[in-house]
């Protein structure tokens, strides 16, 4: 029996692939969900994940000619595929080694562990670390900032500039991603909202029930006055395009979403870059900092999908005062890569729901 394990990352359109070999006796690869705001930013998620490559003196290095380079911060550079938009590697300035996003990994099962959140201090509401608690039954650390320093942040944490206002008609909220290079406004859902078409319940209903079908176009994408609906996805196409595990969505009318200088609604603007992910929808995604921004299908021309990683609302990351998630299950959830991961996510979520 071999005592190595061959791990390849790739991204979405498959421009950039990279095998690298670990010890087996060295498994897992540890890591922590990041809600830095860099990270959401950078992503359109709620919290992303790498590892360490544990690359040795004369092993080869991934190849980042097909990759574009994103300077976020002076510690680190990060690199997405040009093509396809996915995250692939962070490159630290003091040493030069390279970590690989967990999503872009072929298999993350007893590969990956994650050992709980870190830089929770920048949501102000908590994020994404509210819905996964435990992993694997064991119950996760959460740090305010960087892992086993500082203190740990308690249940329920919510920072004093944490506020929530009843819904008004006339509220916007921004969303944008890391280097602003896109860069627009949501409105509160209305009567004219409602209007719009899906043929398909999306979250609600699972994909494989036999009955995916929304006949009577009833507007599941608004489950309250005030909100729009909210949810997480675990499938391959999602994974392998932002390079995350857990990809995060609200679904916005584009009769609801303006332009920075007030125009109406268009599919491409700002630094924004496309790619087709399969037969029925496109992907778009910032062309200069990499962020994932939409996810637009060909069967409901009238609503996109917003990654959530990209709003900025007055009570945090989750966006309560905009959003009602979905509690009951994750999306697609039967293929996820890391099946521990998303069963502690759904867990969580169903928990939090019962708040």
């Amino acid at each position: 029996m071999s005592d190595i394990t061959n791990i390849t990352a790739s991204c979405n359109c498959r421009a950039s692939n990279f095998t690298f070999s670990v010890p087996i006796s060295s498994l897992p690869l540890s890591t922590y969900l990041c809600h830095c705001n860099i990270s959401r930013r950078i992503s359109g998620a709620l919290c992303t994940s790498y590892v360490d490559i544990p690359l040795r003196p004369g092993d080869l290095k991934p190849d980042l000619a097909f990759l574009t380079a994103y300077k976020s911060s002076d510690i680190l550079t990060r690199y997405f595929c040009s093509t396809c938009g996915t995250q692939m590697y962070l490159k630290y300035n003091s040493d030069g080694h390279l970590s690989v996003s967990t999503g872009s990994l072929d298999k993350t099962d007893g590969v990956v562990k994650f050992l709980g959140h870190m830089w929770i201090e920048d949501t102000k509401d908590g994020g994404a670390s509210e819905f996964i608690t435990t992993i694997g039954g064991e119950q996760l650390k959460r740090w305010f900032t960087e892992p086993k320093k500082g203190l740990q942040v308690p249940p329920g944490w919510k920072s004093v500039q944490s506020k929530m206002k009843p819904p008004e008609p006339t509220d916007k909220l921004c969303a944008h991603c890391h280097c602003n290079g896109v860069r627009f406004w949501i409105s509160r859902p209305s009567e004219q909202s409602k209007e719009a078409d899906s043929p398909f319940p999306d979250l609600l209903i699972p994909y494989h029930s036999g009955s995916p079908a929304n006949p009577s176009n009833q507007p599941w994408w608004i489950p309250e006055e005030g909100r729009f609906l909210a949810g997480s996805c675990a499938c391959v196409s999602c994974r392998q395009s932002s390079g995350f595990d857990i990809t995060w969505w609200t679904f916005i009318p584009i009769t609801d979403i303006t332009l920075e200088n007030g125009e109406p609604f268009r599919r491409y603007f700002g630094a924004m870059k496309s790619y087709r992910s399969s037969p029925h929808c496109t992907r778009t995604f910032c062309a200069h900092c990499g962020c994932t921004v939409f996810w637009d299908s060909d069967e409901r021309p009238s609503m996109v999908d917003v990654a959530l990683g990209m709003l900025d609302a007055e009570s945090g990351t989750r966006a309560e005062e905009w959003l009602n998630y979905q509690t009951e299950r994750v999306s697609f959830t039967e293929f996820a890569g890391n099946r521990e991961l998303t069963a502690g996510l759904e867990e969580g979520l169903k928990t939090f729901g019962q708040k």
